[in-house]
């Protein structure tokens, strides 16, 4: 978040500044591109207009600051971006890892489960749990039991 008002403060900086810079008369050169009057003027003379008088080394220092904030609010910014393309990077990676770890423990579980399973399948194959007979047995006791019980309930009913 804090890289973010940096960069928005410095994307300001690099539009007020070089206003500022301008905001002067125009350099002896003619490269800032400024309308306004240049006249040279020697030592006692009077200028033909109110304004600012820069002398050359200031309109100089004015111009070149102007390209040398230019620059540096320019590499500040690239370094920045690359600084954060190297932090979500690296969060990615570690994303990255963290996934694959998970993926292979649930892949390794997976796998356990299965072999379990395949183990339990093969047990009940060896000890079938058939009671069929015991069923047929007991079904033959309750078919007697309850005959015999019918039979005395009724020879009960008739006397």
């Amino acid at each position: 978040m804090k890289y973010r008002i940096v960069s928005v403060f410095m994307c300001i900086l690099m539009v007020i500044l070089p206003l500022q810079a301008k905001a002067g008369q125009q350099d002896p050169d003619d490269s800032l591109n400024v309308s306004g009057k240049l006249v040279y003027i020697g030592k006692g003379e009077s200028t033909p207009w109110a304004g600012i008088l820069f002398d050359i080394p200031a309109a100089t220092k004015l111009k070149l600051d102007k390209q040398f904030m230019t620059l540096k609010f320019k590499l500040e910014l690239d370094f920045m971006k690359k600084q954060l393309i190297a932090e979500h990077t690296l969060k990615l990676s570690s994303l990255q890892i963290k996934h694959d770890t998970l993926k292979s423990k649930t892949d390794s579980l997976l796998r356990i489960k299965g072999e379990e399973i395949l183990r339990l399948q093969e047990l009940v194959k060896k000890n079938p749990n058939d009671y069929t007979h015991w069923w047929f047995a007991g079904g033959i006791i309750a078919g007697i039991l309850l005959s015999m019980g019918i039979y005395f309930a009724a020879a009960e009913a008739n006397k």
